[in-house]
């Protein structure tokens, strides 16, 4: 074939590609999430068997059950929990909203405005209300497609262990068949470490970011906190948005810097130190990305899948890494996109 014809093929085929991502947005997110999630429960499940005298005795279907009642319970509160702080927001929204003009006239006084300045036009383009309702319409949708995640991973926890079968069927050849289960391998252990790490890491900065922001008294303490956690999944502009919205809610809602300060540095602090200095420890050389690819595959994913993209951009730019280091024809593809030149 051709080197122009070779190109034309890559070129249509990876049309097709960003044409099935974006129009089978509604059924292709449900489903990776709901492998996420799986990665998720198997972690739990590893956790749990590794507990002395309990773990390692009990069943693999008893440890798993456990796991994933442990994890949809805490999802289900999680949720219940944030759900409860929007409707609050929504209710004491015109209270902030008046506490904002009185230090926006105060900020322009200090720069010599003799005539008396409020937010009153901007609220007439802002519709704070609209957008909490926003917030909380996405949210209870968000939770009806959990739903839809949560059968997909029910059916994939079952069929996670007829797999070998459904290998062995296939009768590979013996080099065919262990260089498959290689690859599936890595894939396995790079993305069951990124998810662990990655929700640990997220749970431990939400939690700390919590009692900072309950001992500064800024309000709805959880929801905060569980944005924190959501939002740490995104690299790099995650944790920033993640320190900036606590910091400007207590910014509205006193009247003094102090509160301000302790969250602002109180949750930077926490994500510097989990996100910039535990987490690459915690990683390893478990994901070869190059840097730039991870902020170019943010903004990708991010206009493909929206949000969700964004959350899920770093374990699909390493299942396509991995994927395309497999034929010698993409394989220079994939050293191009490695962090370290090779794959």
């Amino acid at each position: 074939m051709l080197p122009l014809q070779k190109i034309t093929y890559s070129l249509a085929l990876a049309g097709l590609f960003v044409c099935l991502l974006v129009f089978g947005k509604a059924l292709l997110v449900p489903v990776v999430l709901s492998f996420v999630l799986l990665y998720l429960i198997n972690a739990v499940d590893q956790v749990i068997r590794k507990v002395p005298l309990i773990g390692s005795r009990s069943p693999q279907g008893v440890s798993l059950s456990v796991a994933a009642m442990f994890v949809l319970t805490v999802i289900v509160l999680a949720g219940s929990l944030v759900g409860q702080q929007i409707n609050e927001m929504i209710a004491t929204a015109p209270e902030y909203w008046l506490n904002l003009e009185r230090q926006f006239a105060r900020v322009l006084a200090k720069f010599g405005y003799d005539e008396e300045l409020t937010l009153r036009t901007l609220s007439e383009e802002i519709d704070v209300n609209g957008y909490l309702l926003n917030l909380l319409t996405g949210f209870t949708g968000a939770t009806r497609q959990f739903l839809l995640v949560l059968l997909y991973t029910l059916f994939l926890l079952v069929e996670q262990h007829t797999f070998p079968r459904k290998l062995a069927a296939l009768r590979l050849q013996r080099k065919k068949r262990d260089h498959l289960l290689e690859v599936l391998g890595r894939l396995n252990r790079a993305t069951r470490a990124y998810v662990g790490v990655k929700f640990a890491a997220s749970f431990a900065t939400g939690l700390l970011s919590y009692f900072v922001i309950e001992y500064a008294g800024v309000d709805f303490a959880i929801f905060w906190a569980f944005s924190i956690f959501a939002l740490n999944f995104i690299p790099t502009i995650g944790s920033i948005i993640a320190t900036i919205f606590p910091s400007l809610m207590a910014l509205v809602q006193f009247d003094y810097l102090t509160p301000f300060m302790i969250v602002a540095i109180g949750v930077g602090t926490i994500q510097l130190c989990i996100g910039g200095l535990l987490e690459p420890r915690l990683y390893g050389d478990a994901l070869n990305i190059s840097p730039f690819v991870i902020i170019f595959s943010l903004i990708f994913w991010g206009l493909v899948w929206g949000v969700a993209g964004m959350l899920l951009c770093v374990p699909i730019t390493f299942i396509i890494i991995t994927f395309l280091a497999q034929f010698r024809s993409s394989r220079p593809v994939a050293v191009l996109l490695s962090r370290r030149g090779h794959v």
